[in-house]
């Protein structure tokens, strides 16, 4: 078997495993591979094959690493919106804690100071979010 058959089966290979990972770093291996095919094919020698494969596999990485770093963005909390809403109290578990109703669902909540506790107050503001739990004032 040639051996630009070699390279070009191992960049298939690496671009059917990417479908799998999503991540495009195995793309850019097997575009280094690929050239390096190439190159074999239009009769280089194996060293040059190898150099042309190893340059273009780090080069590309490299640029995936770079454009990846400055284009993806930070995960934004969606909770904001939620800080300052209000809750209205379903039922109290202990002096600190209640089941409220909130957004058509009962969640747990926590005072964010005891002595805030007013045992007729049926509207509560939400305070802060931590997890699941909602810190009510």
């Amino acid at each position: 078997m040639e051996s630009y058959w070699l390279w070009w089966l191992a960049a298939l290979a690496l671009v059917i495993a990417e479908m799998f990972s999503g991540t495009f770093y195995l793309l850019a291996v097997a575009g280094g591979l690929g050239a390096a095919g190439l190159a074999a094919y239009l009769g280089m020698a194996w060293s040059g094959q190898a150099l042309i494969a190893a340059l273009l596999c780090s080069a590309s990485v490299v640029m995936i690493y770079f454009w990846k770093r400055q284009s993806v963005q930070p995960v934004q909390s969606n909770f904001a919106y939620d800080i300052g809403q209000t809750v209205h109290i379903a039922s109290w578990s202990d002096a600190c804690h209640a089941r409220v109703h909130y957004r058509g669902a009962e969640w747990d909540a926590e005072l964010a100071d005891t002595a805030l506790i007013d045992a007729g107050k049926t509207a509560w503001r939400i305070k802060n979010i931590a997890g699941s739990l909602l810190i009510i004032e």
